[in-house]
């Protein structure tokens, strides 16, 4: 797909409708460094002046190279930059809830309305699954937002409709431990959905349609 293609996507969605100042959450990978490649690029036809925020783990050995290449990257481009260093026990628990704390005061800092991220339909996917795997209640097998209220402002997720395979390769950091099956996500993407798609090869698409019709419903049942 062209860059045209995501921009007129974004355009049509109204996503940045309402927000002038934005922070984009970049970790380093494929789907953060290519939305940050959009929003950098397209920033007058979009409307908004960018800001990025960037939290290290501290947690591998590459963790402080590729924050230098960030800094480095966002002053050719002219884009501010936030980093945070990850402090405490480790856990994907307490590091999603760092890195939303200092998202939070980065957009106070900034005077921002919208965090966007650059979660995508394979994490929808992976997310949903995960859902149903542990057993949880129907209204939390709904599909991940577009948008929703986030702090004073909103989260915004503009790639949600698009898988990984549609990104360009374009140049980012690969974190190894994506490739090791400690979490539950990495089994989920690396081991029980490839093996499942043996069975059903439309078994994303299958999913991604369930999560979304479990919205519509729930979304309708409010309204009544």
């Amino acid at each position: 797909m062209r860059d045209r293609d995501f921009l007129n996507h974004f355009l049509e969605k109204g996503y940045f409708e309402g927000h002038s100042r934005v922070v984009l959450a970049l970790s380093g990978g494929l789907d953060s460094m290519f939305l940050f490649h959009l929003l950098s690029t397209y920033q007058e036809e979009l409307g908004i002046e960018l800001f990025l925020a960037h939290v290290n783990h501290k947690q591998r050995p590459e963790s402080d190279k590729e924050e230098n290449e960030l800094r480095k990257l966002a002053e050719q481009v002219g884009v501010p930059i936030y980093v945070a260093c990850f402090t405490g026990n480790f856990s994907e628990a307490n590091a999603r809830q760092f890195r939303y704390e200092f998202f939070r005061e980065v957009m106070a800092k900034t005077s921002s309305t919208a965090l966007v991220t650059a979660h995508h339909a394979d994490d929808q996917v992976e997310t949903i699954f995960m859902r149903l795997i542990r057993g949880v209640r129907l209204q939390h097998l709904s599909a991940i937002k577009e948008k929703q209220e986030f702090d004073k402002g909103e989260l915004i997720r503009p790639l949600l409709s698009f898988y990984k395979k549609d990104f360009p390769e374009i140049k980012h950091f690969e974190d190894a431990t994506n490739k090791e099956n400690h979490y539950f996500r990495n089994r989920i993407r690396n081991k029980y959905l490839p093996e499942l798609e043996k069975e059903n090869p439309r078994l994303r698409s299958a999913l991604l349609n369930l999560g979304s019709e479990i919205s519509d419903s729930q979304a309708a049942i409010t309204e009544l």
